[in-house]
């Protein structure tokens, strides 16, 4: 795999991610027993997920990209959890190192949410999503509005809460993710940390505007379940729990993000993400519950996202 500074205008490419996991812990009529008990008690809720697959260097994005997405965040508020994943050589996109290796590389979401979600398709940027939905243009924003109210209308099947342990090298994350109604199938947990109010140009209309204030942005790796064979961390990990699922049923999930805080090998200019536990202002930590469907797609199921 080549190193980001070879490859700055390539596609998107995987990263290691740097996190140790405990075994999840399942509470219910088969799953732990009538001593188990939630860590947490998740908000009956339903929220959207929106996502602006962006860059810094792409000229539409600043042009109608970003206005068209944050007017449907603004409007949604508390409704909706909003992502901007920054994509293949961008300045802000999420990068990481492999163990032992000053090798930079982007992390592996930035691809895998492009390819893996079920319903959308990402054929350049910008391209703007609600929940399993994409295709939006320009001024679309009352559009997405209406779509995420739609789903934000419908009973929650689950959704999760979480408790947050800092630590000079990362930090430890304790969660539960409930079940309000029966059903079936594989259910994923992943949690991205993301970063507000970063002053950083973006590319508007062919101009380079700076500083440019960017919000929402995905900072750094996936943190998940799983490792991938490879080495890198997987986007979605392993099902925490799977088959018949009844209603009131949790499982306890518990994840560790170790941080590198490398910077080596980076073009001028970019802004890499570094951990600081006394200073997490404007970061924030977001839990998601996926669906794995019978395509191997996944469908958003729910979000919470809290301060760090």
């Amino acid at each position: 795999m080549k190193n980001v500074s070879k490859l700055i205008l390539a596609a998107i490419m995987v990263v290691t991610a740097f996190t140790a996991c405990k075994k999840e812990k399942t509470g219910g009529d088969d799953n732990g027993g009538s001593g188990s008990t939630a860590w947490y008690e998740p908000e009956n809720k339903q929220r959207s997920l929106l996502m602006d697959f962006t860059a810094t260097w792409c000229t539409y994005c600043g042009a109608w990209g970003h206005p068209t997405f944050d007017a449907a965040v603004t409007s949604l508020g508390d409704n909706a959890i909003p992502f901007s994943v920054q994509g293949g050589s961008s300045e802000l996109a999420a990068i990481q190192y492999k163990a032992n290796n000053d090798t930079p590389f982007y992390a592996r979401h930035l691809n895998d949410l492009q390819a893996s979600l079920k319903n959308v398709t990402v054929s350049g940027y910008p391209t703007l999503v609600v929940n399993n939905k994409s295709g939006y243009g320009p001024n679309s924003n009352a559009t997405m509005v209406s779509d995420a109210n739609n789903l934000n209308a419908m009973p929650a099947v689950a959704n999760i809460n979480f408790g947050v342990t800092k630590n000079a090298n990362g930090f430890n994350i304790k969660s539960t993710v409930k079940f309000f109604q029966a059903t079936t199938g594989d259910y994923h947990v992943t949690f991205f940390i993301t970063q507000n109010n970063i002053d950083h140009r973006q590319n508007v209309s062919g101009t380079y505007v700076s500083p440019y204030n960017h919000n929402n942005i995905i900072r750094a790796f996936p943190i998940s379940n799983k490792v991938e064979s490879f080495g890198l961390n997987s986007t979605f990990g392993d099902a925490v729990i799977s088959g018949d699922i009844a209603s009131g049923k949790f499982v306890n999930v518990e994840l560790n993000y170790v941080a590198d805080n490398k910077s080596t090998m980076m073009p001028s200019g970019w802004n890499i993400f570094t951990w600081n536990q006394s200073n997490t202002a404007n970061l924030y930590l977001t839990g998601i519950v996926w669906k794995k469907d019978s395509s191997g797609k996944f469908v958003f199921v729910n979000a919470v996202r809290k301060p760090l």
